[in-house]
């Protein structure tokens, strides 16, 4: 029956809805419903041409039909979400739910960052504006499901003309401790005009057992504002991670996403940008080294809505023996989006006869005053490089691996977080070192 995976989820949420709103206020209780006639009229989306662009090499129904446990209390309390060694403000997350000793950081400064659930309590009006403004209004299947069950996240708040001092750290950790889970997670970044910071999310398993992560992230970027957020996934080979991200920039604001994608059953990344206002500048990177078993999809959506904005887009992609890459990138200009400058690449290498990876940029244009440009390539390691390396007494695993790192180092360098470079390179190198 094709609706038999909407009607399970849909029973699951009827049967714990009254836990899975205790305690929350209306600000994230009251979507629910609505989101719920949302997921069911446009449902689980399956790989084919019929769902367009978006979905044409990534189905989603496997993943979400499979078996998993689902709590909807903090579950496995002797845990500790474990965090990197990163200069900032921590917020750790174990299946879904903050596991700070002080859920709800309020500095004097009237920055304010923690949990989300904790933050609809306290600060009921600044969450209820924003919240699933973005995600809500885009009739997602996947968005609406989180909205359905999301009990907890990350929020950030930075107010007016407020710079935060170093980033914020928020990790989204998973442990199951022999049981697949299901888990949802969600944030809500607010930076009001002005204002600027830093924000490293760290997706990981913490554990070798197989689960589900299904992420929904909203980012308010208003005038003026400069926003910089790296991301990185480290899902163990059973693991999964669907995640939905809905930016929004207002005039003369600067947000720069980089995400690295390095390990995970299925990890599958949307990431959709509004350029508001005139003015607006937008840097989305993204990295995907993609192992034997692993699909990994970065799908972006630069929408150009008003005029004298730029946005770049530079997308890397390695894919070793039985692994499996995509990436599907749209720029859409509106008519009255004059002078606008929008760029996008997308390069890739193929390690095998057996590895995979399909890029497909495109642009929309309906004005006729712009500079835009995209372009993809898909190839192999260059054979004259390893060949130069190797007449200087360089191994052919050590040339291979350098080329790699060369090729995966030119994303990582665009890490707009001082510090984080290194971290990222060392990460990199391992996975490309297992390749």
């Amino acid at each position: 029956m094709e609706n038999a995976l909407e009607k399970r989820l849909t029973d699951l949420y009827l049967s714990n809805a009254e836990m899975i709103a205790e305690g929350l206020p209306a600000s994230m209780n009251r979507p629910r419903s609505e989101a719920l006639e949302t997921f069911n009229l446009a449902g689980i989306p399956d790989r084919g041409s019929a769902r367009g662009d978006r979905y044409h090499y990534t189905g989603l129904r496997e993943v979400f039909g499979a078996e998993y446990e689902s709590y909807f209390t903090p579950s496995y309390a002797g845990v500790e979400s474990v965090c990197e060694d990163l200069p900032g403000r921590h917020i750790p997350f174990l299946n879904g739910f903050c596991r700070a000793a002080e859920p709800l950081v309020e500095e004097p400064s009237g920055v304010i960052f923690g949990s989300l659930a904790e933050a609809a309590v306290r600060h009921p009006d600044l969450v209820g504006r924003h919240y699933d403004r973005l995600a809500g209004a885009q009739g997602d299947a996947v968005s609406a499901l989180n909205t359905v069950f999301v009990q907890d996240g990350a929020f950030v708040y930075v107010p007016r003309s407020t710079e935060v001092a170093g980033p914020i750290v928020v990790t989204f950790a998973r442990y199951g401790e022999g049981e697949a889970l299901r888990t949802f997670s969600r944030c809500l970044f607010v930076f009001e005009e002005g204002s600027r910071a830093r924000i490293v999310i760290d997706n990981r398993s913490q554990g070798e057992e197989a689960g589900l992560d299904c992420q929904v992230r909203e980012v308010f970027v208003a005038r003026g504002a400069e926003v910089e957020i790296v991301e990185t996934i480290r899902a163990n080979d059973r693991s999964s991670l669907v995640s939905s991200c809905w930016a929004e920039q207002r005039a003369d604001s600067r947000l720069h996403t980089l995400s690295v994608a390095l390990s995970g059953r299925l990890l599958r990344s949307d990431l959709r940008v509004r350029l508001a206002e005139p003015g607006a500048e937008n840097r989305t990177d993204g990295l995907m080294l993609s192992g034997t078993g692993e699909h990994i999809d970065f799908h972006t959506d630069i929408v150009h809505a008003a005029p004298d904005c730029t946005s770049r887009e530079l997308f890397r992609g390695i894919a070793s023996e039985g692994g499996t890459g995509v990436f599907s990138g749209r720029i859409y200009v509106a008519q009255d989006a004059q002078r606008t400058q929008a760029f996008q690449q997308s390069n890739n290498l193929l390690l095998g006869p057996g590895a995979h990876i399909y890029a497909k940029p495109q642009l929309e244009i309906y004005a006729d005053n712009v500079k835009c440009s995209h372009g993809a390539t898909v190839g192999q390691l260059s054979a004259e490089a390893v060949y130069y390396m190797r007449q200087r007494g360089i191994s052919l695993h050590d040339a291979r691996r350098l080329q790699m790192f060369g090729f995966a180092g030119q994303v990582i360098g665009r890490t707009p977080v001082e510090g984080l470079t290194e971290t990222l390179e060392a990460m990199a190198a391992a996975k490309i070192e297992s390749m």
